[in-house]
């Protein structure tokens, strides 16, 4: 079962430190490193509680304890037996390094928050190697500072392949996590979701199928969006999120994440942006809906505006269904394209809470000419403005006219 875990996790061999092939006149640095290998365990625990306490990002317990002793201990090890056989770090143990940096990524880490730990690493075993040079012995300090170079080409090649390989796993995962957040929200668009397909995907990213679902979507402008930026944007946010570009617009599912934040988030990424938000709603016929509500809300946002479903419904709802209510408004549509100065009365009537006066000093006109013009435009088109029903239909008539 041990052959099945990764080199720097299986138990050690039993080790012979003073075995190693020391070359002529490096004698009392390969004693050196054979003082400081008799107490590598008290060392590796050292080192560990350092990296510990100095990097945050690994006492967040992505990495086991045991997992970050064991790769400490067969990295010191190994530059131990490196430094007393005068030499570089073979292929093997870099590889040994290549995939304790796949390791790393695919455990979320960071590869600045690695590296450090590589460099805590290094600066405790140096100071192991000072501590052993014997009182008396001033010449093998002195040698000691010749062999520094040598360690810090161990430093060097070691956190080199093992960047290499975390970027190389970041880059894979990332490609991964892009064609799954397409495909998601590609399903969640055509309303496919009576499949097995689509719960899966959604776990796979970190959602619950089953949990509440709230939709954003943007207008940007241009055919050739990258949702990177504003995935990177929201991926600092609580709770999970998929950003995902279709042509001129820009999708983002979340979940855990308040509206609000969302919106934040966006607007950073792109502050002149028409952006709608869809109501939350639960699991993922929830998630088809909210989008519902994100896309008719964002046909009657304007460029730069950000409008929510719950305060944009009516209007959002009747751009839903524009093209079933034109013939029924089309009198009041003619009526405003010709006498632009009777819609703009109708609109003030309403927004000065029906009052006439209100709407003449809004406009910088005398409340007959406002009454006038309310009398006006319900002769072309039927509809008493100053009634609830008259009213309704001529703002709805002067919405989808616009």
């Amino acid at each position: 079962m041990d052959q099945l875990l990764p080199v720097d996790l299986r138990e050690p061999a039993p080790r012979t430190p003073r075995s190693r092939d020391a070359p002529d006149g490096w004698e009392a640095i390969a004693d050196l490193a054979a003082a400081v290998d008799a107490r590598l365990d008290e060392l590796t625990g050292r080192i560990t509680d350092a990296v510990l306490v100095e990097i945050e990002a690994y006492r967040n317990g992505l990495v086991p304890r045991q997992d970050l002793h064991r790769s400490v201990f067969r990295n010191v090890e190994a530059t131990l037996t490196g430094l007393a056989e005068r030499r570089p770090p073979r292929s093997d143990e870099l590889q040994v390094r290549s995939e304790l940096g796949t390791r790393r990524a695919l455990q979320g880490m960071p590869v600045d928050a690695v590296i450090q730990a590589y460099h805590v690493g290094y600066r405790e075993l140096w100071l192991a190697l000072v501590d052993a040079v014997p009182a008396d012995e001033p010449q093998t300090a002195t040698q000691l500072l010749t062999a520094a170079t040598l360690v810090w080409q161990w430093v060097h090649e070691v956190t080199d392949v093992l960047a290499d390989a975390h970027a190389s796993t970041v880059r894979s995962l990332e490609a991964r996590a892009v064609g799954a957040r397409q495909r998601f929200v590609e399903l969640l668009v055509g309303g496919d979701l009576d499949g097995e397909e689509v719960p899966r995907l959604a776990g796979s990213l970190g959602f619950d199928p089953v949990g509440p679902f709230l939709v954003s979507v943007l207008r940007v402008g241009g055919d050739d969006l990258d949702a990177v930026e504003l995935q990177h944007a929201v991926d600092g946010l609580p709770g999970r999120h998929a950003a995902v570009a279709r042509g001129a617009q820009i999708v983002c599912v979340s979940q855990s994440t308040g509206a609000a934040d969302v919106v934040a988030a966006a607007r950073a990424v792109f502050p002149d942006a028409a952006l709608a938000v869809g109501s939350p709603r639960t699991g993922l016929r929830g998630a088809r809906a909210s989008l519902t509500d994100a896309e008719l809300s964002l046909a009657v946002t304007d460029d730069g505006a950000t409008a929510t479903f719950e305060d944009a419904w009516l209007w959002a709802t009747l751009a839903g269904a524009g093209e079933r209510l034109r013939p029924l408004l089309a009198d009041g549509a003619t009526a405003a394209d010709r006498h632009p100065h009777l819609a703009e009365a109708v609109r003030a009537f309403a927004q000065a809470g029906f009052s006439v006066s209100q709407a003449g000093r809004d406009l910088d006109l005398h409340a007959n000419t406002v009454a006038y013009r309310l009398d006006r435009w319900a002769e072309l088109t039927g509809w008493d403005p100053r009634s609830f029903a008259g009213l309704s239909r001529s703002l709805a008539a002067l919405r989808l006219g616009r």
